[in-house]
């Protein structure tokens, strides 16, 4: 709204007076659709996402995982070992 000048307010008018000129911003590359014609797959997501920001990281997750499954491998052999060994002393009895 604009302010009112001292010569409509003698007028005693019972709406403020209002500013109707509005003006349509101009986009002349605009076409009408959207702005990105292909929707990009999880597929090239991810490949993004590993080729920028991950690329780092990676390799040390990928050693502390090695670790991981390395320390939960060493009790399952060495339980299959003493499976194997109580089997053996069951069959010679």
């Amino acid at each position: 709204m604009k302010p009112t000048s001292p010569k409509d307010q003698l007028n005693n008018r019972q709406f403020p007076r209002l500013d109707a000129n509005y003006h349509v911003a101009a986009l002349p590359n605009f076409r009408g659709g959207c702005a990105r014609h292909e929707v990009p797959s999880f597929r090239n997501i991810s490949g993004e996402y590993f080729r920028h920001e991950a690329r780092g990281e990676f390799c040390s997750e990928l050693l502390a995982f090695g670790a991981i499954v390395v320390t939960a491998a060493i009790p399952v052999l060495s339980n299959v070992h003493a499976l194997a060994d109580f089997l053996r002393s069951i069959g010679s009895l």
